[in-house]
């Protein structure tokens, strides 16, 4: 069935019905219905685009692609719309209903442990369930992309070239400027948009427990402070929350590239997962989805756009026919375009649960734990939220950390470790049988982190500062190991993903974790720090040498932090790649993938401004070709 878009607009104009909330605000529920189509009836028979993946980059990607009244765009997705958007006397609440979690296959170098892989399951995407930090990386993560396609890399896929991307996709709001001073918060708004959609600003409080915290960073040789978060250098740096400067609430997709929209030729269909991708003759011409435990297709005129995330457009693009053909083969599944990349390559960011505690920062005051102890300050706190959305409650993570370079984090190995990397047998540490294209990627990938663990320039591990509880654990930035995330080949539509991180499978890496280990213990012991007593829980004072750390590493290294990428690689087809610098699946006309599952190696940052850069940089690509 299809009707005409005029009667389709009709019909989505709903009733202004108010919700409300525990905090007496009311938000008119047509702001998250008005255009939601729920059943499939509603749906025009063609759309120019499909994007499956109503995420961080399906949501920026649909707001780019109509902007054009006369192309329109359908967007499945799995997930929920929010009932209403969350005002708590905290930024960002959200709930456990928008997240989906998976859990991976046992981990070998872990002693069989198994982690939680979790990610965004709502409108919105992992945007909405984040922790909304505003951070970028490093201009050499971005370099590296480009490089894999050596002087091929003929569409910007560098720092120079996503620059515009970052400032397109993000406005920067500058901290209040007593806070700035008072903590010296520096910014360059060259690095920044004035009129993009995504909100970052600051909190407008900060606790004083920070400046001890602050300071002992530079107590340690290599260390330097950085101007701005958003330059692509390393450093002691803060960085804004990706929030409301005036309400306060996150900034994500979902009210940044769609409530406020309303655009005709603008569709969403939530609660509807995709099936498969329809393909004629090598052509992707529309998409099977599922609602209300039925089938349905819908046809695509353009583009069938896969954003959705590095978890699922695997799984997508292999029950479509397309992915490594033994795999296929084994689950029953036709080949129809054999490529050994799909699935392949998944990286994530990770940590490990190191613990050393500062008893004294609890008699800097205030602090948070104020907030529980002492009434005074806890209604003060609840006054200026609730008049100006100031105070404690306005921040969500933190705002600031060490991005640290590898220089700085073991000035006297990192050479040897380097050197280590570059004459390695790279293959020998993939799994028996990998495609000889995904190998040759691997180690491609490994020769462009040699001259970045000598560089002062790339962030190897963040170091976040709380200033109540101290420094946090230390968080890999740049992985060596590479997993997977395949169909299950007993039942390839109906289960999950079957996703294996390959945990600390290359010796590097496990090397590089013990250093942090060691950075870590310095920070708190050897430098002022010292004066506020610092308590070691864990790995404990008995584990010193490289093998007992390298097995207690075992018992506590956790594989994600929640930033899964690369199973969609954007690299040459001969070094295992899956999409081209058109971000078009190889050897497929009409379907491209735009999402995290692209970027060939991780930034050393949160993905969450990565992506939104990288689909701002897809929509004018896509564009560009439709001409």
């Amino acid at each position: 069935m299809s009707i005409s878009r005029a009667s389709l607009l009709r019909t989505l104009v709903a009733s202004s019905a108010l919700v409300s909330t525990a905090y007496g605000y009311t938000i008119p529920r047509s702001v998250f219905q008005a255009r939601q189509i729920s059943d499939p009836s509603q749906l025009l028979e063609s759309y120019d685009y499909v994007i499956v993946g109503g995420g961080t980059a399906g949501l920026t990607l649909a707001d780019r692609l109509t902007e054009d009244e006369a192309t329109t765009v359908l967007v499945l997705e799995s997930g929920s719309f929010p009932v209403a958007e969350n005002i708590l006397p905290v930024v960002g609440g959200n709930t456990a209903a928008s997240r989906m979690v998976l859990t991976s296959v046992p981990q070998e170098n872990l002693n069989g442990r198994t982690q939680s892989v979790i990610i965004g399951h709502t409108v919105g995407g992992s945007s909405a369930v984040n922790a909304m930090i505003g951070a970028r990386g490093s201009a050499e993560d971005y370099d590296r992309w480009g490089q894999l396609f050596g002087r091929k890399n003929t569409y910007g896929w560098n720092w120079e070239g996503l620059l515009p991307y970052f400032k397109k996709a993000v406005t920067l709001n500058p901290p209040p400027a007593d806070l700035a001073e008072r903590y010296n918060i520096t910014w360059d708004e060259s690095n920044w948009g004035s009129d993009a959609p995504v909100q970052a600003s600051f909190p407008a409080f900060q606790y004083p427990g920070l400046d001890p915290l602050v300071n002992a960073f530079f107590e340690l040789p290599g260390v330097e402070a950085g101007k701005d978060s958003g330059a692509g250098g390393a450093g002691v740096l803060w960085f804004p929350t990706l929030m409301d400067p005036v309400k306060k609430q996150r900034s994500y997709a979902l009210n940044s590239h769609y409530q406020d929209l309303n655009r005709p030729n603008y569709h969403v269909l939530a609660d509807t997962p995709a099936r498969r991708v329809l393909l004629e003759k090598k052509r992707a011409t529309g998409v099977e989805f599922q609602k209300a435990n039925e089938t349905f297709t819908v046809k695509a005129g353009q583009e069938v756009i896969l954003s959705a995330g590095a978890v699922h457009t695997p799984k997508l693009l292999q029950v479509s026919g397309i992915g490594p053909k033994k795999l296929l083969k084994e689950a029953g599944i036709e080949t129809l375009v054999d490529l050994p990349g799909v699935g392949q390559n998944f990286q994530d960011h990770s940590s490990f649960g190191a613990a050393i505690s500062l008893p004294g920062l609890r008699n800097i005051h205030p602090n948070s734990g104020d907030l529980s102890t002492d009434p005074d300050f806890r209604r003060w706190a609840g006054e200026v939220w609730a008049a100006n959305r100031t105070g404690p409650y306005s921040i969500a993570f933190g705002n600031i950390a060490g991005w640290l370079p590898l220089t700085a984090i073991t000035p006297d190995r990192f050479d040897a470790l380097a050197d280590e990397l570059e004459t390695q047998k790279h293959a020998s540490f993939l799994p028996e049988g990998t495609h000889t294209s995904v190998a040759r990627g691997y180690a491609a990938q490994m020769r462009g982190l040699v001259p970045a663990m000598r560089s002062k320039d790339t962030v190897w591990s963040r170091y976040y500062v709380n200033a109540t509880t101290g420094a946090t654990r230390p968080i890999l930035n740049q992985p060596f190991s590479r997993g997977s995330i395949n169909i299950n080949p007993s039942d390839p539509f109906g289960s999950p993903p079957v996703v294996d991180y390959r945990a600390l499978t290359n010796p590097v890496e496990v090397k590089v974790l013990v250093e942090m280990i060691r950075w870590y213990r310095r920070y708190h012991f050897e430098t002022s720090l010292q004066s506020l007593g610092p308590v070691e829980t864990a790995p404990g004072e008995a584990l010193q040498t490289d093998e007992e750390l390298a097995a207690w590493l075992a018992e506590s290294f956790s594989p994600s932090d929640y930033h899964p990428a690369g199973t969609a690689a954007m690299m040459p087809l001969d070094l295992g790649g899956v999409v081209d610098q058109t971000l078009r699946v190889y050897k497929v006309k009409g379907l491209r993938v735009v999402d995290a599952s692209v970027m060939p190696v991780l930034p050393g940052a949160n993905t969450c401004q990565p992506t939104y850069a990288l689909a701002e940089k897809a929509a004018d690509i896509i564009k560009s070709k439709a001409k």
